[in-house]
């Protein structure tokens, strides 16, 4: 019982402090902004959003090689400190000038990067890479960002700061040694020898769209504080509750049938109106996955959790950059909706046919990006008619069948491959349709 409870400790407070960390940095950017004004509003962003996710696999891959891992939390503290003390010297005495105003963003940048590929590689570690206790770590950044943009004061901000030091002093307490306590890590991925250049830009790609919908699925919502706090503790639900998940369903199935149920909730939306029920469950749906990329990261480079983490929060940058850059139109967002259902239901058909070869697989994602995309540009610029319907299902049954037939070499397989799978999604883009309609 003792064994355990240090061995897990640990990764509550982490927890914890992941919350107060997220909290603090956004609260003190908030402040900032709000003293210095506009003028400085666009360099802070980038400096801190820089150093804090795109600085993350380089502090995870020295963190991965440091003998004292534990001295990263300290010095992640240390610069947050140093930031919040030269925060408040510039409001009492300085004023926000230019070199102030930067440096705060860069340690407060700096502090939130440490500190995550270390509670990354903590809970990795300690758990072996179990994705019910990763989910649980991730879950409180979220809730943390958005209490502390919302509520943000130089209270809280003092408060947050105070509440970080009795976890600290805890986790010192318990003389955690990783090393010593960490349980083995999971499998690596099959063929993992090799191929790590073939997965990790999978799943990096993954991320990143991930991190683009997250976005994306909420464009034109009234963001209200009430309505900021309802996606905060919905994300937060989804990112604990996705270990659980992919533990009961494999990991396999339950990112197949979280795509689906996210792109389903894209189409959802509708043009004019914007519900909220199915931004709520994108939302959800999108963050049950977090863990499970995590996870899967891990086991493709094992001992090497630092990189892992950083790695993954890099490319959140550049998916919230471009869902922010790009103006989505009601078509667009079709578009998109469909490639992702089509892809996540005829995918999961192959599954539960029995088939599980990579190339298959990877192959159907890349010829329903190839059928998909070009049948419904054009019903959609030349308008929609039976005729053209049905011939463009026609050609895209044709050429799946022939497609499935250069990974499978049977004919019969090929066809009911094609024949099933494209039934299936069709079906139920149709019973989508119908909900969407009876629903607005």
């Amino acid at each position: 019982m003792g064994e355990s409870f240090t061995k897990w400790m640990p990764v509550g407070i982490a927890t914890a402090l992941h919350f107060l960390v997220d909290g603090l940095c956004v609260c003190s950017l908030s402040l900032t902004a709000a003293y210095a004004g506009n003028t400085y509003l666009l360099a802070l962003f980038l400096i801190y959003n820089i150093t804090a996710f795109m600085t993350q696999p380089l502090t995870g891959w020295w963190l991965d090689g440091l003998c004292r891992k534990q001295a990263m939390l300290p010095l992640a503290t240390g610069l947050l400190a140093t930031a919040i003390v030269l925060q408040q010297a510039a409001a009492l005495w300085w004023g926000f000038w230019p070199v102030p105003t930067i440096a705060v963003a860069f340690l407060l940048g700096m502090g939130n990067s440490l500190f995550h590929v270390w509670g990354g590689k903590l809970t990795a570690t300690l758990s072996g890479n179990d994705m019910r206790v990763l989910g649980v770590f991730v879950s409180s950044g979220v809730l943390g960002l958005t209490i502390g943009f919302l509520y943000a004061s130089w209270w809280l901000l003092a408060g947050m700061l105070l509440f970080m030091l009795p976890g600290i002093i805890l986790l010192y307490r318990t003389q955690v040694a990783f090393a010593e306590i960490c349980i083995p890590p999971s499998s690596p991925l099959p063929g993992q020898t090799g191929r790590i250049w073939f997965w990790l830009p999978i799943i990096l790609t993954f991320v990143l769209l991930r991190s683009f919908m997250g976005e994306v699925v909420s464009v034109g919502l009234e963001k209200t504080s009430g309505i900021l706090l309802l996606l905060a503790v919905t994300a937060m639900a989804g990112k604990a509750g996705g270990g659980w998940l992919a533990q009961r369903l494999g990991i396999s199935h339950a990112i197949v049938a979280c795509v689906g149920i996210a792109a389903a909730c894209l189409m959802w939306r509708g043009t004019d109106a914007i519900p909220l029920l199915p931004i709520v469950l994108g939302v959800f749906a999108i963050n049950l996955t977090m863990p499970m990329t995590l996870h899967l990261a891990n086991r493709l480079l094992p001992h090497c959790e630092g990189l892992s983490f950083g790695l993954l929060a890099a490319v959140l940058i550049p998916g919230y950059m471009l869902a922010k850059g790009i103006r989505f139109s009601p078509d667009h967002r079709f578009m998109l909706s469909a490639l992702l259902l089509t892809i996540a239901i005829e995918l999961g058909m192959l599954m539960l046919m029995g088939e599980k070869r990579k190339d298959v697989l990877t192959g159907a994602v890349a010829i329903n990006i190839l059928t998909n995309v070009p049948l419904n540009f054009f019903l959609m610029t030349y308008g929609y008619s039976t005729g053209r319907f049905v011939t463009g299902e026609l050609l895209v049954l044709l050429a799946e069948a022939m497609w499935y037939f250069l990974f499978v070499r049977q004919w019969r397989k090929a066809a009911i491959y094609s024949l099933l799978c494209n039934a299936t999604s069709f079906l139920a883009g149709v019973l989508i349709q119908y909900l969407i309609i009876y629903s607005l």
